[in-house]
């Protein structure tokens, strides 16, 4: 069986900057879903008597195990006498340099074959992206979705603009959001206000809801749904000055569905905020309503009010308390489709993912997370991220994990109002 590939991880590690500028969510978001990050030039490669392939590079490669990488523009090896394709993606199984990478290869090899066969025609090297393509795009504003769509998959729309859709304007010194939202359809970066349309989040009432700056000053109010990356402090008012720096973070996931796990002060990294949005699980089916959901703080009030319980800019889904661990999905209703959102509640042991330490005995006590929404309906279970049963305080950062032949990433998660730090774990797949 191959080593899984499907699955992604980035992180401030490899290079990439979350910072406190306009329009930084947007440049990370292309990077990781989009484009992948360049490597610099392969000077050398080979295959080992164990199938793997070696790499060296011209420079500091900054990549993490079990990160994806994507081979292109090399030729075709000879292997036990067969023509084996060199590119593809690939699974990171050592770093042994800055410069050197060792991938988990599965080329079947012969004894006849040398020990080393080196490739004589080199190609590029990058960390994979996730698999989403850029639908439409403007300064500070993108529309994502999946490379090969279902029906199902949404248009995924990040706004960083500061005045626009209800004519207010929000300062450009205030705490740095993007606005985000799920679109059943578009035709353009601006379609929004059709009717016809499911949204995640959604107000029946008013459909422009989500992407509407009103007002002036402290009483600007900017969006709904918003993916805060700059903030004062955890309980921050919008109008409370960030600081400067870079913010550390994980992005994982597929094209069915990514989690950005980011602080937003520089001074406090480990306190980071689950943010998050695609398809989950479904137990239903969602043919009709599509199994949406959508990690993000809900926040409609004015930039100089304080923001509480789920409308924190650091309070998260699997962490603090059942109202802050609540996150939204579509109600599900397949006769009035176009309803409002509801609130989706996770079912984990506790509300301290990775700080409670409820199975500490066991190595990786890493848990899926099956979840209700408010209405009673079991919907399905998370993507990708698990609760940590074991407490992972001496965790700050992206931090990739090997259990017998399982992959995981982890990270820290502000999980308590005394800014106890726990944890998630994110699954990679399967190292075979």
């Amino acid at each position: 069986m191959a080593t899984d590939t499907d699955v992604q991880f980035f992180s401030h590690l490899n290079g990439l900057t979350l910072s406190n500028n306009w329009g930084d969510m947007c440049n990370l978001l292309d990077a990781c879903l989009v484009d992948g990050v360049q490597l610099t030039s392969v000077t050398a490669a080979s295959i080992d008597a164990q199938g793997d392939i070696h790499l060296s590079l011209y420079a500091a490669h900054n990549c993490l195990l079990f990160q994806v990488i994507e081979l292109s523009g090399f030729a075709d090896a000879i292997v036990d006498g067969t023509t084996r394709t060199i590119n593809g993606k690939y699974r990171i199984k050592g770093t042994p340099s800055t410069t050197q990478l060792i991938l988990k290869g599965n080329v079947v090899r012969s004894v006849t074959d040398p020990a080393t066969i080196n490739l004589s025609t080199l190609g590029a090297a990058k960390l994979a992206s996730l698999g989403y393509d850029k639908v439409f795009t403007a300064q500070y504003k993108r529309v994502y979705r999946a490379k090969n769509p279902s029906a199902q998959h949404p248009f995924i729309r990040i706004d960083e603009t500061l005045s626009g859709e209800g004519g207010g304007n929000y300062s450009s010194t205030y705490a740095k959001a993007a606005m985000v939202g799920l679109i059943e359809n578009m035709t353009h970066i601006d379609d929004y206000a059709d009717t016809s349309k499911l949204q995640l989040p959604l107000d029946t009432t008013d459909f422009t809801k989500n992407w509407k700056i009103t007002g002036t000053g402290t009483d600007v109010t900017r969006g709904w749904c918003k993916w805060y990356y700059a903030s004062n402090y955890y309980n921050a008012k919008e109008t409370d000055t960030p600081g400067a720096g870079n913010r550390g973070f994980t992005l994982v996931g597929n094209q069915d569905a990514f989690y950005l796990l980011n602080a937003t002060n520089q001074s406090n990294q480990n306190i980071k905020k689950l943010n998050s949005c695609g398809l989950h699980r479904s137990a239903l089916q969602s043919d009709v309503v599509p199994n949406w959901f959508l990690m993000a703080t809900v926040n409609y009030n004015p930039a100089g009010a304080s923001t509480v319980n789920y409308n924190a800019m650091a309070f998260s889904p699997l962490g603090y308390n059942a109202i802050a661990a609540k996150f939204i999905t579509l109600k599900y209703d397949p006769a009035a489709r176009l309803s409002n959102h509801t609130y989706a509640n996770p079912i984990v042991p506790d509300y301290k993912t990775g700080y409670s330490g409820a199975f500490g005995a066991s190595n990786i006590p890493a848990l899926e997370v099956p979840f209700y929404d408010d209405n009673g309906w079991l919907m399905g279970t998370l993507p990708h991220v698990q609760y940590a049963g074991k407490s992972l305080n001496a965790y700050s950062t992206t931090t990739p994990i090997l259990a017998d032949q399982s992959m995981y990433v982890l990270d820290s998660l502000y999980v308590n109002a005394n800014t106890d730090t726990g944890g998630v774990y994110f699954y990679l797949g399967e190292l075979e």
